[in-house]
């Protein structure tokens, strides 16, 4: 059953991208047209998205020992990601604006799209709070540091590479968490508001990646080695490494197959509008998001299956 749910989700977000796709191809919709919505994406939806899924969660006693656990095994895999990923950037000698593109890939996943949806299907509510809390980590150091290296590596000068880290996306998060503390909720028509509009990111950034690659050749596509590398190594291997380590710790389960699957996400879809914004390498990003959400379908229910088996 949770293989299944796991490939029907993936699917869905792949058809999502090639909606875009296609009609760029055909002519039904105009390139520039990914501009805009990479706009309302980042400054529109994903805020708002970001908000109602912190604000709608109750908090439970028992759980904040076994969230402490999982932001600590996170940060740990972060570092160790973005370590490997510099390694098999030197030794492809990917220029500075791939390189980061690459780097910021191979660390951060699809963790609220995909991993929002999927985590849900399988695991329910407590299930969509572990992978709330990794996202919470995952794109706060996303929208800071990551923001803050593209820009670097895009000839951006310091003061407005800092001035990108002040962006709707982490002030949404800082409202969100000040709320969550402090016990705040929206009224119900506005949460549910806003979370109605939130939705629209997955659709908007899948069609975005389709518009995009829609828009440049893939002819070479599969020569990009390096792209592989990230299947190979953040898709496999690591979340391997993982549940290996985590089977001597015997942690609360839900957790635990929350954590594993938000490691094992394909790459970050929103470094692509990111990348696009900043002037950097989106096209190296788009290309990822395809080969990585195609891989998916094969990778994500393996590690699920090793992770069945280990638990």
């Amino acid at each position: 059953m949770g293989i299944e749910v796991i490939a029907r989700q993936i699917a869905m977000l792949f058809i999502m991208m090639a909606l875009g796709f296609i009609g760029v191809k055909t002519k039904f919709i105009q390139v520039d047209l990914k501009d805009a919505i990479s706009q309302v994406i980042v400054k529109f939806t994903l805020p708002l998205l970001s908000i109602t899924a912190i604000t709608g969660q109750t908090m439970r006693p028992e759980m904040f020992r076994n969230a402490f656990f999982l932001v600590m095994i996170e940060l740990c895999m972060i570092a160790l990601m973005y370590l490997l990923a510099m390694v098999v950037s030197k030794l492809f000698h990917l220029p500075p604006q791939t390189a980061t593109v690459h780097n910021l890939m191979s660390t951060f996943g699809n963790v609220a799209f995909l991993g929002y949806p999927l985590i849900t299907a399988l695991l329910g509510p407590e299930g969509l709070f572990y992978a709330i809390i990794y996202t919470i980590v995952n794109d706060a150091i996303l929208w800071t540091v990551g923001v803050f290296l593209i820009a670097k590596s895009s000839g951006i000068d310091n003061k407005s590479g800092v001035k990108m880290l002040i962006n709707p996306t982490t002030i949404s998060y800082v409202v969100a968490l000040f709320m969550l503390a402090l016990g705040l909720k929206l009224p119900t028509v506005i949460h549910e508001t806003f979370a109605a509009v939130g939705s629209m990111t997955t659709s908007l950034a899948m069609l975005f990646i389709g518009i995009t690659l829609g828009s440049i050749p893939l002819r070479g596509i599969y020569k990009k080695i390096s792209i592989y590398m990230i299947v190979f190594f953040k898709m496999l291997v690591i979340p391997a490494i993982l549940v290996f380590v985590l089977s001597f710790f015997r942690p609360d389960a839900t957790m635990m197959t929350a954590l594993v699957l938000q490691v094992a996400m394909p790459v970050q879809t929103i470094v692509t509008v990111m990348a696009s914004d900043a002037g950097s390498d989106y096209q190296y990003a788009a290309e990822c998001v395809f080969i990585t959400t195609v891989a998916s379908l094969v990778t994500l229910p393996v590690v699920y299956y090793f992770m069945q088996q280990i638990i």
